[in-house]
C-alpha cells in the first residue's frame, strides 16, 4: 500500500527554499543536480548559480573552488538573450575578470552593473579604452582588485571629468597588483571617501611611501603589505629595510601577509562565500594587536600563508 499524502514529510515553501538556497550556496558543485529536482527548485537554485563568476582552473582539485559559472559561460548566457533584462544585474554579485577583451568585458558588465566585489586582471585592452567605459563608470563595487596604475592613466588623460574614477567611490577593500606604484599614490588613495582597507603588493612601495599612506588615509583600518607573485621579479623596486620598517610597523594597522598567486583566486572565492580571507585574517590580528593579546612588534598575519620574515603568529590556533 503506498503512504498516503499527509505521510510524506512536509517543510513550509519558505523553509524549503531556504535549506536549497544554502546548499547551493555552501556546495556549489552540487547545483546541476539540485536543478533535477523539480521546477521551483530550480528557479530557487538558479538564483545561486550566477552568484559569483570566476575562470575555471584545471589546477584545482577541489570542489568549493570549482565555479558554477565562469566568464565565458556568463557570455554564452548573456549572448543567448534568454533572459529578461534585469536578469544578471540582479543575480550576479562577485565578479572575478582575466584576460578578456574589450568586447567581453563590455558584455558583461553592461549586464552585472550591481556587484558587490570585483577583480580586474590584465584586460585585453588600453587602460585609456577600458576605464573610459560608461559601463564600468556605473558600477560601485565594495571590494576591488587591480592595477592602481591603469585607473590613474585613464584619469590623466582627462577622459574622466572628476578627481577619483566612479568605479572607486564606493570601494572600502582596495587590493592594488601594481609592480610600482606612482609617487602621488598616497595624496590619489586619500581621495577615496570609503576606503578602509588597502592591500599593497610588496616591493611596489617604499617605507616611507607606505607610512605616508597611514598618515594621509585617515580612515584606514588595515594597511596589508602583500608578499606573492603578482611582482615581476626582473622589475627594480623600492627596498624595505628593516631599519626602515618601524615608522609602518609601529602602527597597529599595517599587517604583513603572504599569499601565493595560484593562492589569490582561492582566498577570494573563500572571502564572497564569507568565509575567512584574508581581509578578515587582516582584522582579526589587528584587533588582537590592539587587545594586547599579540605584541605590538610583531605584525605578521599567517594561515592561508600569512608570513613574517622575523616571527609569525597562527590566528588559525587560537
Amino acid at each position: 500500500m503506498l503512504p498516503s499524502e499527509s505521510e510524506h514529510p512536509y517543510l513550509p515553501p519558505e523553509l524549503e527554499r531556504e535549506i536549497f538556497e544554502a546548499a547551493a550556496a555552501q556546495y556549489p558543485n552540487t547545483i546541476p543536480a539540485l536543478f533535477l529536482v523539480s521546477h521551483r527548485v530550480y528557479d530557487w537554485v538558479g538564483k545561486i548559480k550566477y552568484r559569483t563568476i570566476f575562470p575555471r582552473r584545471e589546477t584545482d582539485s577541489s570542489p568549493k573552488f570549482d565555479p558554477t559559472c565562469s566568464p565565458m559561460e556568463l557570455l554564452e548566457a548573456i549572448d543567448s538573450k534568454q533572459k529578461h533584462a534585469s536578469f544578471f544585474s540582479s543575480r550576479v554579485k562577485h565578479l572575478f575578470l582575466q584576460n578578456l577583451n574589450h568586447a567581453n568585458l563590455v558584455a558583461i558588465l553592461s549586464e552585472c552593473n550591481k556587484i558587490d566585489s570585483l577583480v580586474l586582471l590584465n584586460p585585453l585592452t588600453s587602460p585609456g579604452q577600458f576605464f573610459s567605459l560608461e559601463e564600468l563608470w556605473v558600477i560601485h563595487p565594495i571590494k576591488l582588485g587591480l592595477r592602481f596604475n591603469e585607473v590613474t592613466k585613464a584619469m590623466d588623460l582627462e577622459i574622466i571629468p572628476q578627481p577619483i574614477h566612479p568605479v572607486l567611490t564606493s570601494v572600502t577593500h582596495l587590493d592594488l597588483y601594481d609592480d610600482r606604484h606612482r609617487n602621488d599614490l598616497a595624496d590619489q588613495l586619500a581621495l577615496l571617501p570609503t576606503l578602509t582597507h588597502l592591500s599593497i603588493w610588496t616591493g611596489s612601495r617604499s617605507s616611507a611611501e607606505m607610512s605616508a599612506i597611514l598618515v594621509k588615509c585617515r580612515s584606514l583600518q588595515a594597511l596589508v603589505d602583500m608578499h606573492g607573485g603578482f611582482i615581476d621579479e626582473n622589475e627594480t623596486h623600492p627596498t624595505f629595510h628593516e631599519n626602515e620598517r618601524s615608522a609602518c610597523t609601529d602602527d597597529l594597522r599595517f599587517v604583513s601577509v603572504s599569499l601565493d598567486e595560484d593562492m589569490h583566486l582561492a582566498d577570494w572565492i573563500i572571502g564572497t562565500q564569507g568565509g575567512i580571507d584574508f581581509w578578515a585574517q587582516a582584522d582579526r590580528f589587528i584587533a588582537k594587536r590592539r587587545r594586547g593579546e599579540i605584541q605590538p612588534s610583531l605584525f605578521i598575519s599567517c594561515d592561508i600563508c600569512l608570513v613574517s620574515s622575523m616571527s609569525a603568529y597562527r590566528l588559525a590556533d587560537t
